[in-house]
């Protein structure tokens, strides 16, 4: 968690406070004394009519056309009384937020991490840019080796404008997350999921010429995908990260 500066915020906080309250006092004086001499003086005659009608007439016209230029410009968010954006979330926030959650439900299932270091990949998972996940393939009962089908499949997806775009930034990683079901002894479960992920990384590095870091890892017998169908459970996750 990072340690915030309480004191030097309060002190910094005071001090606004109190330039703010200088200031609204000395705008008043100002204001009282100005009416005070209007009243006075009594040179303030009220507008006529029609020259009030006629800077409306002149005003209209130009916020409709400053209206005219500005159609589909994106215009600043409205401020709250705190003095930051409106707390409006889109639809891409919420669904991040969501991916978000769901990586960070695979970090809490990975075998063999201590919680400190789990909590290292908390952090690292917050403070990304984004999720996006590629795609999956699946593998038969104690397979290792990804189908032709699967894998041009998969290339496939790779080569879509949206997806080439996103993996020309060479700081995107691919990260291949290998699965097992939960039959059997779990050390074995593990070697499969992590060869299942190595052997994905290796056919993508032979059949395409993407230079983005690419990471296997193998989570071991899970079932994350379904707990009654164990089938679904064998297969390997692709997932690009922007750190």
């Amino acid at each position: 968690m990072r340690r915030i500066d309480i004191a030097g915020e309060t002190r910094a906080g005071v001090w606004v406070i109190v330039g703010i309250a200088l200031f609204l006092v000395i705008g008043g004086l100002g204001i009282g004394a100005f009416i005070a001499w209007k009243a006075i003086s009594g040179r303030t005659p009220p507008p006529a009519a029609d020259e009030a009608g006629s800077e409306r007439a002149k005003v209209a016209p130009a916020v409709a056309y400053a209206s005219s230029l500005e159609a589909g410009v994106a215009h600043p968010k409205p401020m709250t009384e705190e003095g930051g954006p409106s707390p409006a979330v889109t639809a891409d926030r919420v669904e991040q937020d969501q991916v978000r959650q769901e990586v960070l439900k695979r970090v809490d299932l990975m075998r063999g991490l201590s919680n400190a270091d789990k909590d290292k990949l908390y952090v690292q998972v917050e403070r990304a840019r984004g999720f996006t996940k590629i795609g999956m393939i699946r593998f038969t009962q104690s397979g290792t080796m990804p189908a032709a089908a699967e894998t041009a499949g998969l290339v496939t997806n790779l080569n879509e404008p949206d997806l080439r775009k996103l993996l020309a930034d060479p700081t995107v990683m691919l990260i291949m997350v290998g699965y097992a079901d939960k039959q059997g002894e779990e050390a074995k479960n593990l070697e499969i999921s992590r060869s299942r992920a190595e052997n994905v990384v290796k056919v993508l590095r032979e059949k395409t010429d993407l230079v983005n870091i690419m990471h296997a890892v193998g989570m071991g017998g899970q079932d994350l995908f379904d707990q009654s169908n164990l089938e679904k459970n064998r297969l390997v996750e692709v997932w690009a990260v922007q750190p």
